[in-house]
């Protein structure tokens, strides 16, 4: 038995089919979502991209109500400010 996933499991940055240039601009295009952590007041700018795929996360498990995220520096709760 041979194992086909070894040979295409990992792109290194030669086989990236954009240059650092069209990243940059695909970057640049999110609209990014302000949220602060409630446990330790955090703040940082999330692509909506996230909070969305989040949010069909939340409904498909039958939670509704506002998205939280985990915090990077607490692993607390963050929610968008308003």
């Amino acid at each position: 038995m041979t194992d086909s996933t070894g040979k295409n499991a990992s792109m290194n940055a030669d086989d990236c089919p954009w240059t650092d240039e069209e990243i940059d601009k695909m970057i640049a295009k999110d609209t990014l979502i302000k949220m602060k952590c409630t446990a330790c007041g955090h703040i940082a700018n999330v692509p909506d991209w996230i909070i969305g795929e989040f949010a069909e996360e939340d409904r498909m498990s039958g939670k509704h109500g506002e998205v939280e995220i985990e915090c990077p520096v607490c692993n607390g709760p963050m929610r968008r400010i308003r």
